[in-house]
């Protein structure tokens, strides 16, 4: 026992004598250095001295169609689209066709022109007529105001059928079968287009709400970028300021181009100016609806500037560390203070990094080896640059032992570039070539007798599809009699009365009212006529009033909407909606609709072979290739419309699959890291890259975010932007690098 007691007391005794001779550390704000790490080099202590530091403006923006390389095309009459002639993507000139709408709108503007054209003359004559007796006091002044309001009404109603029918005739007007051809007023390529054969719309100027717009023609040679500037930038940005611009895209190359205007007022929440700056696109690698990151430059200001190596982040906090004297020991001091630096200077540490289709990758470009320091540091102070054993070790940095790393749980590999062969997987959908289809509408009203083509059936052009009886082909015809019989009656009166005249056997007033007559019966006889010619296009029978609806094109009726005893409104008579009685055309070919994220766009060409599997035959692949690629982006979905051509001769294949395509992607040298190494932090993809071993002999990884296709197959995952070749990463057991 009391042996025991002895050993105690010793063991008391001993580790009093080591706790007396262990050296204390620095506290939490301090570092303390031995002037022989200052001897070695292996630290410094720097002056705080103006600098003339480049720092651009960072702001984000969206690219734009420039205003003046763009127009968008509108309907300026109602009606239902017949043809689709341009195509998506097709380059057209000013006064290119681009579809066909049947409407009439177009009968009723030319005969309305017409008419109104007889009434001002008939109201000129007699005002003229009214002035000369007015002049010679052979009648009332009231008579020549009565006429003379008559030829103002007329002659406004003539300007007024004059501007419609001139509006119409922007595009072309076949009066006969009333049909409006919607032409383009530049020249440019079809970057968009809404419109389908069959569909209805609505004019701009019929009344009630329009369709909206048509077509999106344009080129994209030369862009527009719209960025928000901070009231606080705003003295710095001037016009013709140099400007470069990233998208998500093409993460490692930039846009060069000029600021060309700065809004005078702010906005109101935001307290941000709208710019305006203009980029050259050649390529067309830049589309409408990206967002992009701007950097703006500003002249070179005289700021307090300090390595990179001497500030230190903490806790998204920048800190450095200036000199406070020297302790007893020979040691210097040195403590910590906050200081403010630009946002962007840092550059990595403030991305975030994402799926490669959802992240916006900042522009960067401000790695220089300076730092601006805007506040919490005076000229003159003394700053230190630290040693790498005496760095703090921040949240985003891991360090281990050499036995640590020697158990293997953390492997590390080299970042590589290599051949990547990739592919795309997008969904698509299925829909027809609008070349090759037709919808059939019924232009008359009336009930359905007789159906004389089946689905599934093949039809040769003008081969009968249905019979519609019809009132609207006897109104039309005995509309047509009438007005002819008018028209004869009105010439033989204008002859008469011109006899008459000749031999002063009537008066000029009854000439001139023969001539008005003869004029207004002309109008009425060209307006019957050519609503009989457009009824014509079909054959019908005048006497039992049927109409025999024909197919416009060879093809296979690939539905019928139809059955004997329908009524049906037709498609040149007020009121009603009109149904689509027959789709006409063929599935051989097929069109393939996808939407391609915005990182992807790069990997996809013109050409490149497409696969498709479809859950009705899982064991097909059905190929075709991507002929045509979207120059504009969704702006909600941020995605470009991609459009591939299926060969589909055995009819497997139905327009309105929804299905998953595979695009082969170029192969292509990227940098790759193995799949394990890629961690899901939050929203963040980041990697551990190693870095130089501390004096100590710790291995030290510091965690960094980058820009990973994670969807792509296989072990190796392509890196689009925040590695270099040659890095280290840790590739195995990085998780147990989180929070080391």
């Amino acid at each position: 026992m009391r042996a025991a007691h002895l050993c105690l007391a010793l063991s008391l005794v001993a580790g009093c004598r080591r706790g007396a001779s262990a050296e204390p550390g620095p506290p939490e704000d301090e570092k303390w250095i031995a002037r022989a790490v200052f001897d070695r080099g292996e630290a410094k202590v720097v002056e705080a001295k103006p600098q003339l530091i480049a720092s651009p403006i960072a702001t984000g923006g969206r690219i734009a169609f420039d205003d003046q390389r763009v127009t968008h095309v509108f309907s300026p009459v109602s009606g239902r689209v017949t043809r689709v002639i341009a195509q998506l993507g097709q380059r057209v000139q000013k006064g290119s066709s681009l579809l066909a709408i049947a409407s009439p709108e177009v009968g009723s503007a030319v005969s309305d022109e017409v008419k109104a054209r007889a009434d001002l003359v008939a109201a000129q004559h007699e005002f003229d007529r009214q002035q000369r007796l007015f002049d010679a006091k052979a009648g009332p002044r009231r008579d020549l105001e009565v006429a003379e309001d008559n030829y103002r009404k007329a002659k406004a109603e003539e300007e007024r059928a004059l501007q419609r029918l001139r509006l119409l005739r922007a595009g072309r007007v076949d009066a006969v079968t009333q049909e409006y051809t919607l032409i383009s007023h530049i020249d440019g390529r079809v970057m968009a287009r809404n419109v389908n054969p069959g569909i209805e719309v609505q004019g701009q100027f019929s009344g009630g709400s329009p369709t909206g717009e048509l077509f999106t023609i344009g080129d994209i040679d030369r862009v527009w970028l719209f960025a928000d500037v901070a009231e606080s930038d705003l003295p710095e940005v001037r016009p013709e300021a140099a400007i470069k611009a990233r998208v998500l895209a093409y993460p490692d190359r930039l846009f060069d181009g000029r600021v060309e205007w700065v809004s005078p007022t702010l906005d109101p929440a935001l307290r941000t100016a709208r710019i305006r700056c203009s980029l050259s696109n050649p390529e067309g690698l830049l589309k409408p609806e990206m967002f992009a990151s701007v950097l703006i430059a500003r002249p070179a200001l005289m700021k307090l500037a300090l390595p990179r190596e001497a500030v230190e982040r903490i806790n998204d906090h920048d800190f450095v560390y200036l000199a406070a004297g020297a302790r007893t020991d020979g040691k210097l001091v040195f403590k910590r203070r906050l200081v403010d630096t630009p946002p962007t200077t840092l550059g990595p540490r403030d991305r975030r990094a994402r799926l490669a289709s959802e992240v916006f990758v900042p522009a960067g470009g401000l790695d220089a080896e300076t730092v601006p320091i805007l506040s919490g540091l005076a000229e003159g102070e003394k700053v230190l640059v630290a040693p790498a054993q005496a760095r703090l070790r921040g949240p985003d940095e891991a360090s281990l032992t050499d036995e640590q790393f020697a158990r293997g749980k953390v492997v590390t590999v080299p970042v590589q570039e290599r051949e990547v062969a990739d592919v795309l997987t997008v969904g698509g959908r299925l829909a027809f070539d609008d070349l090759r289809v037709t919808h059939v509408f019924p232009p008359v009203s009336g009930r359905i007798t007789r159906l004389l083509a089946a689905p599934g059936q093949h039809v040769k052009k003008g081969s009968p599809l249905a019979i519609i009886l019809s009132a609207d082909l006897g109104s039309a015809f005995s509309d047509e009699l009438k007005a002819k019989a008018d028209l004869i009656a009105a010439e033989h009166e204008l002859k008469r009365q011109r006899e008459m005249f000749e031999v002063h056997a009537t008066a000029e007033r009854d000439l001139q009212i023969a001539e008005d007559n003869h004029n207004r019966a002309k109008a009425e006889y060209q307006r019957a006529t050519e609503k009989t010619r457009l009824l014509r296009a079909g054959a019908l029978n005048s006497v039992t009033q049927e109409f025999v609806l024909r197919s416009p094109m060879e093809g296979d009726v690939i539905a019928r909407n139809a059955n004997p005893g329908l009524e049906v409104q037709g498609q040149y008579t007020a009121g009603g909606s009109v149904p689509e009685l027959f789709t006409v055309g063929s599935i051989d070919d097929l069109w393939l609709l996808g939407d391609v994220y915005e990182a992807d766009l790069p990997f996809v060409r013109v050409g490149a072979e497409v696969q498709l599997r479809v859950s009705a035959h899982p064991g097909r692949n059905f190929r075709g290739r991507v002929d045509w690629i979207s120059d504009t982006l969704d702006p909600v979905l941020r995605t470009a419309k991609v459009r591939c051509v299926l060969k589909n001769e055995e009819g497997l294949l139905r327009p309105e699959m929804y299905e998953v395509v595979t695009i082969a992607a170029p192969a292509r040298r990227a940098v790759t890291v193995p799949r394990d190494a890629l961690l899901r932090l939050g929203d963040e993809i980041d990697v551990f890259v190693e870095q130089p071993r501390t004096n100590d002999g710790r291995v030290t990884f510091r965690r960094r975010a980058v820009v990973a296709n994670e969807r792509f197959p296989g072990d190796e995952v392509p890196v689009l932007a925040g590695l270099q070749p040659g890095e280290r990463v840790a590739a195995r057991g990085s998780i147990f690098l989180v929070g080391n």
